[in-house]
């Protein structure tokens, strides 16, 4: 009973401030290294899915065709979750 009165009158705040953490800038630009090689790999596998679309197309191989379409596909969702990954870090940490 003692710890939970004691516990009742505690509560976590967590407020981050990356300007007093040290190493924080560092920090940061390496994931924005990250996110532009990120960015060229997506670039990179959208442009191998439309070639070997454009292949599987052009031969009658349905299924490579396929695999392309899905590749681009694959390609452009990635971009998308690089490029909102602040956005949707953020929202879920306001939801705290």
């Amino acid at each position: 009973m003692r710890f939970l009165i004691a516990a009742s009158g505690f509560t976590f705040k967590v407020t981050p401030e990356p300007a007093k953490a040290p190493g924080a800038t560092g920090i940061q630009s390496a994931i924005n290294v990250i996110a532009v090689y990120a960015l060229l790999a997506c670039l990179a596998g959208f442009l191998a899915g439309g070639a070997v679309w454009a292949i599987g197309g052009r031969i009658g191989n349905d299924y490579t065709a396929t695999g392309g379409k899905i590749g681009m596909a694959v390609a452009v969702g990635v971009a998308f979750l690089v490029g909102a990954a602040a956005a949707i870090l953020q929202f879920a940490y306001g939801l705290g």
